[in-house]
């Protein structure tokens, strides 16, 4: 699902500056922590599955983002990132636990970029997502943020069982005031 991903990374990535740390949730192949990295920044990735590169300024995590924020305390990022990740994560976890920790573990002038996704349930899948988020739920809970992206589309595209179906997007990237 790579549409508009574009627009979405243009709206931060000019502001990524050598030094600054990225923490990428649920990195997947890795090539958004590549990207960050290659702007000079300092990433750690948290995932499960670990991406199969070496970069000496990617510090890679294998474990559940729960774990990660439960024992990680002292990190401020300049810049999280959670691309098609919240959706598999459990909704009041989100809103209750990994949302306010962002918010504490942003720097003054921190980004957060978070992209979300649901999948029209015709045909049925296989792949469960626990949470769907509208932009309007995201936007509301960063109120006090400033709005630097927002965009709510759908698009016709191959799910991860090679099924055409319609996929709704969910775009936010706001600014700590």
């Amino acid at each position: 699902m790579t549409i508009n991903i574009r627009s979405f990374t243009n709206a931060f990535l000019d502001r990524i500056t050598p030094g600054h740390r990225v923490l990428d949730l649920g990195a997947g192949d890795g090539k958004f922590a590549h990207m960050f990295s290659e702007c000079g920044a300092i990433v750690t990735v948290v995932d499960t599955q670990a991406p199969k590169f070496q970069d000496a300024k990617i510090t890679v995590k294998k474990m559940k983002i729960e774990d990660f924020c439960a024992i990680n305390g002292t990190g401020h990022y300049d810049l999280i990132f959670a691309r098609n990740v919240i959706q598999f994560l459990d909704k009041n976890w989100v809103f209750e636990t990994l949302f306010p920790w962002m918010d504490r573990h942003s720097t003054q002038q921190g980004i957060i970029a978070i992209e979300t996704f649901y999948q029209d349930p015709k045909p049925p899948f296989k792949h469960f997502m626990r949470s769907l988020y509208t932009l309007q739920e995201l936007t509301e809970y960063f109120i006090m943020w400033k709005e630097l992206y927002t965009k709510e589309y759908s698009h016709n595209g191959l799910d991860i069982s090679g099924q055409t179906r319609k996929f709704f997007v969910s775009s936010l990237i706001v600014q700590k005031k």
